[in-house]
């Protein structure tokens, strides 16, 4: 079930135009998630579509959306916590500067 939670969240990023998606394993090294996915949005608008195209494909498998952080707010980074599985949506530059593909994937090995 996992596998296609993960697929239907990857699916819906690149239906609302989300760009450069990578999805790290992270269950071996985080307590609370097994995936990170990590996206990124042209501007701070194009993440509340996103989340809702998520949370709109989600309830179709009769899963859901526990918490969304920075949506709203013009946010440069917005955080969906769909429970086992984690997205992280950036700005260009917030998501150079943050650099998290790169702080995951090296907790991943």
């Amino acid at each position: 079930m996992k596998q296609t939670k993960l697929n239907v969240i990857e699916k819906a990023i690149e239906e609302k135009k989300g760009e450069d998606i990578v999805t790290i394993n992270i269950e071996e090294k985080s307590p609370f998630w097994s995936y990170a996915v990590i996206a990124t949005m042209r501007n701070c608008k194009m993440a509340s579509s996103i989340v809702d195209e998520i949370q709109k494909n989600l309830s179709l498998i009769n899963e859901e959306v526990r918490r969304v952080d920075g949506v709203n707010t013009s946010s440069s980074w917005v955080l969906v916590d769909c429970y086992d599985i984690v997205v992280h949506i950036f700005t260009p530059e917030e998501r150079s500067r943050v650099n998290l593909d790169e702080l995951l994937s090296k907790k991943a090995k």
